[in-house]
């Protein structure tokens, strides 16, 4: 065979190959189609944005928009199905192909951009702030190099904690244990998420004797999660989440969970409603 000939088969190889392969890409919207459900990546520990109630339910603001999002996507808010998530291992089921889309308090940020794709932003978050009992010596974020903080393994704050603050940082899964260990004299502070400590700085046993002694380092937008080249699956999440904006759902979901009310979701909503 001659070079030519053995050039024109190579090629018909390598379309042929690359004709399989997008074959063999399954559209993740006909997928969840096909099945039925939304399978949803979601924070069951982590107050306001995903929790248990009394009764062992799914609650939280981020529950309500996903289950919003069921609804207008298969017509049913039961039409889905919750993946307890946390920090450290939502992008790991999320790329396994365990769970269509994150709703899980994610913030955008560069380094996540590289292995995942983001809805767009419908919350504006405190980013991290210093909650520390009331007589702490911490004044500035400069005051935590070589101190022990605690935090959560997988949240975007811990590099700049580490590498910037020089805070020597005790990291745990699930926010139980983080709270748990400061109360056992483990770290001298917790630098997490602002709602999260706000609200556990104004409960009863620790209203007293701890404050939120840092305010937000940034605010950081919070979006949903999907994997790389999904473009029809992020459209259509997109979209749901500007109708769940324009309908008051997050709105409302401020108020139902005690969260204040912030500028950006009342903003967002107007604008969705034009």
């Amino acid at each position: 065979m001659s070079k030519r000939s053995w050039w024109v088969v190579l090629m018909m190889f390598a379309l042929g190959f690359s004709w399989l392969s997008a074959g063999a890409h399954a559209d993740e919207l006909q997928m969840a189609k096909a099945r039925g459900k939304l399978i949803v990546g979601i924070r069951n520990d982590y107050v306001p944005f995903g929790y248990l109630d009394n009764k062992g339910h799914e609650v939280g603001f981020e529950v309500d928009l996903a289950k919003f999002i069921a609804k207008d996507m298969f017509g049913s808010d039961t039409a889905i199905e919750f993946v307890p998530v946390v920090a450290s291992n939502r992008i790991e089921l999320l790329n396994a192909g365990r769970i269509d889309v994150i709703f899980a308090t994610l913030g955008k940020n560069p380094d996540r951009a590289k292995v995942i794709d983001f809805t767009d932003p419908y919350y504006m978050m405190a980013g991290m702030v210093l909650l520390a009992p009331k007589n702490t010596t911490i004044t500035k974020w400069e005051d935590l190099k070589g101190r022990k903080i605690c935090g959560s393994q997988g949240n975007m704050y811990n590099r700049t904690l580490q590498e910037k603050l020089g805070a020597d940082t005790v990291l745990f899964t699930g926010t139980a244990q983080m709270y748990k260990a400061f109360e056992d004299n483990r770290c001298e502070a917790i630098a997490y998420d602002g709602p999260n400590l706000t609200l556990k700085a104004n409960e009863p046993g620790w209203k007293d004797k701890d404050k939120i002694a840092l305010d937000a380092f940034e605010f950081v937008p919070i979006v949903g999660g999907v994997r790389k080249n999904e473009p029809a699956f992020l459209n259509a999440l997109n979209q749901s989440i500007k109708k769940a904006e324009a309908a008051g759902v997050l709105v409302n979901a401020e108020k139902r969970y005690n969260m204040g009310t912030s500028k950006f979701v009342t903003e967002q909503q107007a604008a969705a409603s034009k």
